[in-house]
């Protein structure tokens, strides 16, 4: 009996944690990486959507971090470029180890919407000779190749930050289609000789 009430509560516990995974990274039918997912937005039309797509993926970030790339009105689909900066930590700072690009795509209907992030390719960053990490060029690869390239605990970072920043694009998107939308952290560019002193 006791063996019955064991497998029973395993059983249990590992179907609460597969459930509980369902806001993270998985492989889609081509063995890419793709974080997915689906948003419904109760009494919402799906034009008002669409609309409201299209605002935050021109106003929600700089064109450098989310770009709009194809709008498609007749088949609800808009489509977008982005990419995230991996940082890492040496021995006095942290410094830019690698971008992440990516590809992501929202399909709007009524009363919900969905999106997904994929196409995740990886650029190192090197030190060029002014002291500044720099992308290194033509050394890009697919992520699904990343883990042959780079060590466990690096790999399991770029994911780590990868899925930190689709869960982040993921709330403002929610909030844009809200009405309330969230104001995003702009980083200000550090000019060598300041205007006011």
């Amino acid at each position: 009996m006791k063996k019955v009430v064991i497998a029973v509560l395993l059983t249990m516990l590992s179907v609460g944690s597969v459930l509980a995974q369902t806001d993270t990274l998985a492989l889609d039918d081509n063995n890419k990486i793709i974080y997915y997912q689906v948003v419904t937005q109760p009494a919402s039309p799906a034009d008002t959507l669409y609309n409201k797509v299209t605002l935050f993926l021109k106003k929600a970030y700089p064109k450098d971090r989310l770009k709009l790339v194809k709008l498609d009105k007749a088949n609800s689909t808009l489509s977008a470029t982005g990419g995230v900066l991996v940082s890492k930590k040496s021995m006095i700072a942290m410094h830019e180890d690698a971008s992440v690009g990516f590809n992501f795509v929202i399909e709007v209907k009524d009363n919900k919407y969905r999106y997904w992030f994929t196409d995740f390719v990886v650029t190192p960053y090197e030190r060029d000779r002014y002291a500044n990490f720099v992308p290194v060029a033509g050394k890009s690869y697919p992520i699904e190749k990343a883990s042959g390239k780079l060590s466990t605990d690096d790999y399991n970072g770029y994911l780590k930050k990868i899925v930190a920043n689709c869960r982040e694009i993921g709330v403002i998107l929610k909030s844009y289609t809200n009405n309330k939308p969230i104001a995003v952290k702009q980083t200000q560019k550090k000019t060598a000789v300041p205007k006011e002193w």
